[in-house]
């Protein structure tokens, strides 16, 4: 309970800010977070949720392909096991709509896809050399979701996607049991 509550306490902070910034650049708008039209709605749904299976099946098989990928597995597990299903939906929800809104809402229209990219990365560095891998997959996994916002023009299917692959890993971690490292 102590993770989820200090989760959603800096992620409430990081909405707000981003949500200041976006409308400080005048960009403030519904369509910014979502567009109705049902093709439209359809197609959005399709390329996040794609999007997030991609992410999510790379990451299962880095985790059962290569050492560094468990070692990050038995970090993570020392802050996010156990939770309760909701307690990680209500974590997913939350770091997946704040982090695109803040990055990809309003920082990728100041800096660019690749900068972007680059800083939500190093935001997930922890200065540790068993993270370093964990900060390049969230860089290409920032790129992969501000492509997202490039190719739809909304945030709709970056965040799904960012929820997806934060719940369902979270969950992976929750319910299975850590490998043996070698």
């Amino acid at each position: 309970m102590k993770v989820l509550l200090a989760a959603l306490k800096f992620y409430s902070i990081l909405l707000v800010l981003a949500l200041g910034t976006i409308f400080l650049q005048g960009q403030l708008h519904m369509d910014l977070f979502f567009q109705f039209q049902k093709t439209i709605l359809l197609t959005n749904l399709l390329w996040g949720l794609g999007t997030g299976l991609l992410l999510i099946s790379l990451s299962l098989h880095a985790s059962q392909n290569f050492q560094w990928a468990s070692q990050l597995n038995l970090e993570f597990r020392k802050v996010l096991v156990p939770l309760t299903t909701w307690q990680i939906g209500a974590i997913a929800i939350a770091s997946g709509t704040a982090e695109e809104i803040f990055f990809r809402g309003a920082i990728q229209p100041l800096l660019g896809l690749l900068p972007t990219s680059l800083l939500f990365g190093l935001m997930h560095l922890i200065p540790r050399r068993t993270f370093l891998p964990w900060a390049i997959y969230a860089a290409f996994a920032g790129f992969l979701f501000g492509c997202l916002l490039e190719l739809r023009q909304n945030l709709f299917p970056s965040i799904l996607s960012h929820v997806l692959v934060n719940f369902v890993m979270i969950l992976v971690l929750n319910h299975t049991r850590p490998r043996k490292l070698h």
